[in-house]
């Protein structure tokens, strides 16, 4: 089983089947990656679903949102992505910088809920990541733990999150709506936003020594577990 990379084959056959009963028995359908770096390819019956649906729902309709191409209302889709030009008089460099916004997302108003679905989704249709059985561990500062939170909610899955103890108050007390079992799948860690050590550390425990759980740390960072 990849650990690093994504796998292009079905893992296990029974986990995979019981992920699609459990989806199916939820009406959850999944956006394809294409459709959501494309938006226009997600077909229009799906798009007008969404009309009406609250964008920081617990609805499965809002996976079809996890893209850059929100409008402001975030109920509709816009041609460009949202953002802002920084010209060369504020920043100093001579070439325009433009700033792309992450509050057009749903759930969190933030870009890593995408990051998150991105990690889970692979696993689960691949058999790798079992939602009858298996937590999802969300290691980071705030947003990136947030959004694996609210991408398990809806796909159905235990999510745990795991920050510094030092974060907002903001932060704790949005995990605290969304978490099934606050209490125990909020697991705060020494420090504050640099402290990603003490992260790496604690998710490497978790996935390390209970059997259930599956740290998901972002592409970029992932390191192979410690056996």
């Amino acid at each position: 089983m990849a650990r690093l990379g994504l796998e292009k084959e079905i893992v296990d056959r029974n986990v995979y089947e019981r992920t699609v009963a459990r989806f199916r028995e939820a009406n959850i359908v999944l956006p394809t990656f294409a459709e959501l770096s494309v938006p226009t390819r997600i077909p229009e019956a799906t798009r007008r679903s969404l009309h009406g649906v609250d964008p920081d729902s617990v609805h499965p309709a809002n996976l079809f949102r996890v893209h850059w191409y929100n409008d402001d209302s975030r109920q509709d889709v816009c041609e460009v992505p949202r953002y802002a030009v920084l010209p060369p008089e504020l920043t100093g460099v001579e070439a325009k910088i433009l700033v792309a916004f992450g509050n057009r997302f749903p759930l969190i108003g933030a870009h890593k809920v995408l990051a998150a679905y991105g990690c889970l989704v692979p696993r689960l249709v691949t058999g790798q990541f079992d939602p009858t059985t298996h937590r999802a561990v969300w290691p980071s500062t705030g947003n990136y733990c947030r959004g694996g939170v609210a991408i398990s909610r809806i796909l159905g899955c235990h999510g745990v999150a795991v920050l510094p103890a030092g974060m907002s108050r903001e932060r704790f007390e949005w995990l605290e709506r969304w978490c099934l079992s606050p209490e125990e799948d909020i697991v705060r860690t020494p420090g504050t936003e640099s402290n990603l050590k003490e992260l790496d550390d604690e998710s490497a425990r978790l996935d390390r020594d209970d059997l259930r759980a599956e740290a998901l740390l972002q592409p970029v960072t992932r390191r192979e577990r410690p056996r």
